[in-house]
Order: C-alpha cells, then structure tokens, then sequence
C-alpha cells in the first residue's frame, strides 16, 4: 500500500520530474505547482494535477509559502516534497506544512532549527568530534574584529555568509587588504540573498577538496553513512561535476568519518537524508566540518547509482515512519563501480559562464547502457531567466572510474541542445584532460584551467561559425544555379543524391 495518497513537489524544473516519477512508480498521485513563466514547463505536463502559486520571481511564487499550502489543501494532498533550493531547508514552511495537516517530506522542525545557520552546525560538529577549521565561533561583529582574528589564525582564510548556501557570500582571502575589499560587500551580498548580514572567518585549507557524505537516518534510531560524493569540480562556489566515490579516498578515509557524522545525527535526532558537506586536504589527509544540507541533494543519483538504491523513495518511506531497509554492513556490500554527474547549466562558459535563457529548438538526450538523464527540459521547452540554470542533469556509469568517463564522454557527445548555450562543450574538454583523467584536481579546478578551456571552446564556436558560412554559401550557389537552369529551361533532371549532402548539412539538427 502507498505511503500516502497525493504528494505535492513543492518545486520546478529537473527534480520536480524526478521527484513526481518516483512518487507515480510508489502508486501515488503527482501535484505540481507553477509560476507565470513555468505554465508549459515539462513538470507541470507530468504531474497529475498542477497549481498556479504566482508570478515569475521566485518571492512571488516558490518561495511563496501561503500559496504553497493553498495549493496543497486545493489538491487534498497529504504530504508535500520540497525538492531541493527554495523552502526545502526552510523550517518555518516544513511548520505550516505539518499545521496544515500534511506530512512534511524531509527533517523534524526542531533538527532544522538547531542548525539554522552555518556556525550552529559547526557548534555541533564539535560536539559530535567532527573536525572543523579553526575560525570564529559566532559571527563578527565588525572588521576589525574580522581581521585581529585572521590574524591569529593565519591567512589564507575564508570570509562566509552565517546563512548562507549555494556558494553565495563564500570568497578566500589572501592578505589583510583583501579582507578590507571584500567586508562589506559580503555583507551586502548576505543581505541580498539570505536576508541577514551576519558573516564569519574560517581557516581556508591547503590545496582543497570538496567531499560531501550522505546521512540517512529513521525515526527508531538507526543511521548509516551512504559513502561520499566528490564535488570538488566547481565554478564561482557551485558545483559542475560531481562522482562517487571519491577518486581521492580510500576505504580507511571514509569510514573514520562514519561514526562522527552518525553522532552529529543523533545528537539533533535526524531521521531522513541529509548531506554532511566537508573539505578535504590531499596534503595532509585532514577533513574539515562546512555545513549540513538538511535536503535531498542536486547529484544525489551519483550515490543511488554505486549502491543500487532510490534515495527520494526512502525518503519519502522514512517520512511515513518507515525503518532504513540495511545496516551500514549491509549497505557497504551493495557497493559496486562509478558514477559521476555532469550538470547541464544554460550557461555561457566562455563568458565567465553567464546564464542563457530562451526557447529549446532542439532536444536529443543521449541513451544506452550506463546512462541516465533527470531532465527538466524538452524540445520547445521555455528556460526562464528567474531561476538556476541548471536544466538536466546527466549521469553515468560504470564498473569503474575509467569506464565511467568513457561512457561519458560518449553521452556528452550524443546530447544535443539546441537554442540556449550550455556547458556540454567544456565537459567534453574536461573528460580528456589530463588531470581530471588521473583524478588530480582541487576546488581551484576552473579557474586554473579557465585559459585552456576558454581558448578551446572558441576554437569550436569559430569552427561553427565557419561551418555555418559554408552552408549558407553552398546553399545560397545551389538556388542560384537551379534558378539559372530554369531561366534556360532545362529540361535535366537534377539527381537527389547529389544535392542530398548539401541540404542534409544545411539542417538545424547537424548545426547543434
């Protein structure tokens, strides 16, 4: 029998369908909700019903918590999934889901409110014996205070947002002066973003990674850690490339972090997913505490694909009071190959990846074995300039990390998106650099590698360009020519083989 009976995805785009197939697969019904600039998008065509919440901007509508649960009660839903961004980590919109009568998808109100900002989950994590970088305990109050302590700890540091997320409000600082640049300014960004000001210093680490783990709990007690995902590919603080496992650990690195980070879950009595976010130092082998994403994660199908398991329907089994299905024994034996996350932005790469918006002209996703899409997107599809970029997700795998970048690069080659840029292009220079083929990269990645992949991908745009011209001049000589041969009225059939190369080439699918 189904947990519940309707679910409603309090979200958009790619895991708004990923959440609804799971929820149709369990034998329930798939409730969408929809701005004014999201009415056609592929989630609201694959839900079983769909509610206008408001306008474009996303205050207006998916951060809009009363027209959230108006839309719930108008659909009789009895339990709602945040998704990820927007109100998933909110605990004032999981309060009003649960005072509505509905089944909040996702952590008790108390767990999210124990750790409502960045510092309270260090707090914790020092309870829980969870290594953190040595910094303030609170936010500063001023920059002076700011810069007497980096002083003390020694630079480089990092300047945060208490509140903060998604990378917003994060820079390295090298030097005093630097620190007086950037103060303000992240306060201001802080303000913009998260509606509170409140900033911290921390210890940066030396040639970094980004390594996250996967906690799931239950309501009885029990905890396992599904291993660990590499984020360390990253652009501005945003992950591009994720995988699992990480190429960077061995068996001995995971697991002293396993009993920390259980500790760390029942200490706040956590009982579903959640993401325990670390850096990592391949110089000294030491993990440091960043924060806990109280959500399901972007490149959570990376995890489900190395252990066989669907993360989003054991979350929605724990929020119906189900039991964890496997010990962490039980869990480590499911374990086999690679997985490794490509995630499809409408983004400019050459331009310091500037967002790209605009109607999809063409849609082809790649297929085959060890090869999986969570698409929000489809041919004619509307990207809207409101929101993330992200609009696909790919994902492959296979028995190990070599053969899983094999497999992807022959996805990224067969993905065609035509109309809006996106980042493909530099995947596919990526997946043959030397560095990312031997698992040699910091979370400095990008940048570093930023006047060889920029210098690459305009090669291609000029080689399209010059591509496109030929076409056109081909094309246009032809019509000439038939236009000349029937001004002479010439009578010879002109052979359909011979001019099939030239229109074929001149199609908008060969252009993409």
């Amino acid at each position: 029998m189904p947990p519940f009976n309707k679910v409603l995805v309090a979200n958009r785009g790619e895991i708004a369908v990923r959440v609804m197939k799971a929820i149709k697969e369990m034998g329930m019904k798939a409730v969408a909700v929809y701005s004014e600039a999201d009415k056609y998008a592929l989630h609201v065509k694959y839900a079983d019903e769909a509610y206008y919440i408001g306008p474009a901007p996303a205050l207006q509508s998916y951060l809009n918590i009363q027209a959230i649960i108006d839309a719930a009660e108008k659909a009789h839903a009895d339990a709602v999934h945040p998704g990820y961004g927007f109100l998933s980590e909110n605990a004032d919109f999981a309060e009003a889901v649960l005072k509505a009568g509905i089944t909040w998808i996702g952590p008790s109100v108390e767990a999210m409110r124990s750790i409502k900002s960045k510092l309270d989950g260090k707090r914790i994590a020092k309870m829980a014996g969870v290594p953190i970088s040595p910094g303030s305990d609170g936010p500063l109050e001023s920059l002076d205070e700011a810069l007497k302590l980096a002083e003390k700890i020694g630079y480089p540091i990092m300047v945060k947002a208490a509140f903060g997320g998604g990378g917003t409000g994060i820079t390295r600082v090298d030097n005093p002066e630097q620190l007086q640049e950037v103060w303000e300014r992240n306060k201001r960004l802080a303000y913009q973003a998260f509606g509170k000001a409140d900033l911290y210093i921390e210890k940066a680490a030396v040639n970094p990674r980004h390594i996250e783990f996967q906690l799931i709990g239950d309501r009885h007690g029990n905890y396992v850690v599904a291993w660990e995902r590499e984020c360390t590919i990253q652009r501005r603080n945003q992950k591009l490339i994720e995988e699992a496992p990480s190429p960077a650990l061995k068996m001995e690195d995971r697991e002293r972090m396993f009993e920390p980070i259980i500790k760390f879950g029942q200490i706040i009595k956590y009982h579903t997913l959640g993401t325990f976010e670390t850096v990592f130092s391949d110089v000294t082998r030491d993990f440091y505490f960043l924060e806990l994403n109280k959500r399901l994660q972007v490149e959570h199908p990376v995890t489900e694909l190395i252990f066989r398991i669907d993360l989003v329907k054991l979350q929605i089994n724990l929020a119906a009071d189900g039991y964890l299905p496997f010990t962490q024994e039980e869990l480590n034996k499911r374990y086999r190959g690679h997985a490794i996350e490509y995630r499809i932005n409408a983004e400019d790469p050459i331009n310091d990846f500037t967002g790209s918006s605009g109607y999809v002209t063409y849609y082809k996703e790649p297929s085959g074995p060890g090869v999986r899409v969570d698409s929000g997107i489809t041919a004619g599809s509307y990207v809207p300039p409101y929101y993330d970029s992200l609009v696909s997700k790919l994902i492959v795998y296979g028995e190990n990390r070599e053969y899983a970048i094999q497999a992807g690069i022959r996805a990224l080659n067969d993905y065609k998106i035509g109309g809006i840029k996106t980042v493909i292009e530099l995947y596919k220079w990526i997946s043959r650099d030397e560095d990312f083929l031997k698992g040699k990269f910091t979370t400095a990645y990008i940048s570093e590698k930023r006047e060889q992949f920029v210098k690459y991908l305009k090669a291609k745009e000029d080689m399209k360009a010059a591509l496109a011209a030929s076409i056109y001049e081909r094309g246009y000589m032809k019509k000439a020519t038939i236009s000349t041969q029937q001004q002479q009225n010439t009578t010879r059939r002109t052979s359909g083989w011979k001019t099939y190369g030239i229109s074929a080439q001149s199609s908008y699918r060969v252009m993409w």
